[in-house]
């Protein structure tokens, strides 16, 4: 591309040294007489590489032992003379602070940032969910721990408040630690993003501990693998329709299975009731039509995603029930195209109510997302606090001409609802009469609830927003309103109570996206796939 090629330096040593400090705490630095001449000598063993400066200081900002100093100099003088590559001097001092992390399972969960594509944002929640899946954590608050201590040493970077994101240089040491460093115990098989359009052959896979062929082109899985000590297989975003008859049948030590955004039959092979090993399965955003008996094999799964698997009609009787150490079920849009009502036993009939009781008995499932097609279902629903009580997301779709429409006040008490999606929708003109009901939802109402999502929705208004008060991320796409935030209804609930102003605790990195705006002289007002606002309109004043 005749792109003109420049030469990056090194930092010079004063630059160098200054960055370190800057690293370092400086209470580190005076607890010792000698530690600010070994912090320098330090310093200069990073060979004035800023992000091996800024690694390296990190790892030892609060170390108060001489000995701990003169221990790292050493690693690090040893560990550089072992390579005679320039790459490979660049990752024995990075390495530095990998070998610097307090455990084995957090450097565990450093390697497998590794798995994801290149730049890629990974979600905190699902990262999470793989590690305890692979059992490096405990827990969801043990992971953000986890996540914390990474990014304190720079070995990751925030990305927004619920992302990630890996550095180009921290991905190549990952893959040179994985594939070459520590290859007998890690041994990865990675070509995540690089547009492949066949799977590599089976012989590759032999040996490999986790494989990841995320984000490629691959159409069938026609070979049958010999992985004995498989633990994660990651083929998401591919374009997966055919998955050959044993397939799974050699991979009974596999722990993470992730097929989400393929296309595979409509059922899953049959074999794979031998991966009984298997705590994590992902089949999110495909277009299987029916979970298989077979699945009742897998009796330590812990977490499975059926999100957005619009074309599931079938979920056999007892076959949730039989995962007694499920944590986590995720059914968002589940049976979105149609439930099959002649088949027997099939509990996503009757509104999902079978399914809702067959959930009561799981003692370990703290995780739920769910749909609803009515406000009969919700009502039904909302019988059963055990899972209430741990529904993060909702889906509601129940038809734009539908009567009675649909009141989202009646989800506005579950507590732990984080995402809510309305397509679709008739929504129910709000009305609130009394004091007490406004000062009840402003102090417990959508207490957690920070995504928003409206797609092809009509109604009078979205007043019942100003109580979502921890709002971050607002979508609204091709609907009906008159307005979007009533000036009168926001004037009489502010009367109520004055104390508490719409969107009060809107943060600045709030999302909210519009359709196409158009000047109007006083609020948003709102038509089909359009939407208007001066600089006074009382929604954008709110969040601002």
């Amino acid at each position: 591309m005749d792109a003109e090629k420049l030469e990056v330096y090194s930092l010079a040593h004063d630059k160098a040294w200054e960055l370190f400090q800057e690293m370092v705490e400086r209470s580190t630095l005076d607890s010792h007489t000698s530690i600010p001449e070994l912090a320098e000598t330090l310093a200069r063993e990073c060979g004035g590489l800023p992000l091996a400066l800024k690694i390296v200081g990190r790892a030892m900002k609060s170390q108060r032992k001489v000995g701990d100093w003169k221990r790292a100099i050493n690693k690090m003088r040893t560990s550089a003379s072992k390579f005679s590559g320039m790459k490979e001097e660049v990752f024995s001092r990075l390495k530095f602070s990998y070998d610097s992390l307090s455990t084995d399972e957090l450097r565990s969960c450093l390697l497998y940032c590794y798995l994801y594509p290149e730049d890629y944002e990974i979600p905190k929640r699902e990262l999470i969910d793989y590690w305890i899946s692979e059992g490096f954590v405990y827990d969801f608050d043990d992971g953000c721990d986890f996540i914390d201590d990474l990014l304190q040493a720079c070995l990751l970077e925030e990305e927004g408040d619920d992302h990630v994101k890996m550095h180009d240089m921290i991905r190549e040491m990952s893959l040179w630690i994985a594939c070459t460093v520590d290859k007998e115990e890690q041994n990865f098989l990675v070509r995540a993003g690089v547009k492949l359009t066949e799977a590599p052959k089976v012989e590759e896979w032999e040996g490999a501990k986790r494989i990841s062929l995320t984000a490629n082109g691959i159409g069938s899985l026609s070979e049958i693998p010999t992985c004995p000590r498989l633990v994660t297989l990651l083929l998401d975003g591919n374009r997966i329709e055919e998955i050959t008859d044993g397939f799974f049948q050699s991979l009974s030590t596999l722990r993470v299975l992730s097929l989400r955004g393929n296309f595979p039959p409509s059922t899953l092979p049959s074999g794979i009731s031998g991966l009984v090993s298997l705590h994590h399965l992902d089949l999110s955003s495909t277009d299987i039509t029916g979970l298989p008996q077979e699945l009742k094999a897998l009796e330590k799964l812990r977490y499975l995603n059926l999100d957005y698997a619009f074309h599931l009609s079938i979920i056999p009787h007892q076959l949730i029930s039989c995962f007694s150490k499920l944590e986590v079920l995720r059914l968002c849009g589940c049976g979105r195209f149609g439930v099959i009502k002649g088949k027997e036993g099939n509990v996503l009939c009757d509104g999902a109510e079978p399914l809702m009781k067959e959930l009561l008995g799981l003692k370990h499932l703290n995780v739920l997302s769910w749909s609803f097609g009515s406000s009969l279902a919700v009502q039904k629903f909302l019988k059963y606090p055990k899972l209430v009580s741990i529904t993060q997301s909702v889906w509601v779709e129940c038809g734009t001409y539908t009567r009675p429409p649909f009141n989202v006040l009646h989800l506005a008490y579950m507590e732990n609802l984080q995402e809510l999606e309305l397509e679709s929708c008739n929504l129910e003109e709000m009305k609130i009469d009394s004091t007490e009901e406004v000062k009840k939802l402003f102090r417990n109402g959508f207490r957690n609830l920070n995504t928003v999502v409206l797609r092809s929705c009509r109604g009078k208004d979205l007043t019942w927003l100003v109580f979502v008060q921890n709002l971050k991320q607002l979508n609204m796409q091709g609907f009906t309103m008159e307005e979007i935030i009533s000036v009168e209804k926001l004037s009489d609930i502010s009367e109520r109570l004055p104390e508490s102003p719409a969107f009060s605790k809107a943060e600045e990195n709030s999302s909210i996206s519009l359709p196409t705006a158009v000047e109007a002289p006083t609020q948003f007002q709102q038509r089909e796939g359009t939407s208007s606002c001066d600089d006074n309109a009382i929604f954008a004043a709110g969040l601002e």
